[in-house]
């Protein structure tokens, strides 16, 4: 009795396959440090803020006619800087094309620091709508040597 011959595939005699992955890892090594490189990473910066206990409940009075006297305002407008005390505007710095003039802001703070306002400690910012916050942050910090306490207010119109 004549019997099959065995088949190729129960005795793994068939055609083995090489697979190229020289190249492939190769590229591997080659695009994994750049991606790593040119990554963008999430940088993160604060503002330390001392804000009032929601716990505590705490009546502040109106300040005084010589506290609000002595008190000095920024305004950051549309039209530029408005440097006000009790209601007056005592400068004006106008836009310079589109953007804030920083430098004439630090001029003028450092005239009234310098003079009238050398006790004050403090300066208010009044934002009106429109102004954006790195605008805002600018002048936070342009603020700070002159006037360590800087706070933010609403612009009021009237």
């Amino acid at each position: 009795m004549a019997g099959y011959s065995p088949s190729k595939r129960r005795h793994g005699k068939h055609d083995e396959i090489d697979l190229p992955l020289i190249p492939a890892m190769s590229l591997m090594v080659v695009l994994v440090p750049m991606l790593i490189q040119t990554a963008a990473f999430e940088q993160f910066a604060s503002m330390q803020l001392n804000l009032p206990s929601s716990d505590v409940v705490s009546y502040v009075e109106s300040p005084s006619m010589a506290e609000t006297a002595d008190s000095i305002s920024l305004a950051l407008t549309r039209q530029g800087f408005q440097i006000i005390s009790e209601e007056a505007t005592l400068r004006k710095i106008p836009l310079r094309g589109n953007q804030f003039d920083f430098e004439s802001l630090k001029g003028a703070l450092d005239d009234y620091k310098r003079g009238a306002y050398s006790r004050q400690t403090a300066i208010i910012l009044l934002v009106e709508d429109g102004v954006i916050y790195d605008d805002i942050i600018h002048a936070m910090d342009v603020c700070r040597p002159f006037f360590p306490g800087v706070s933010l207010a609403d612009r009021i119109s009237g």
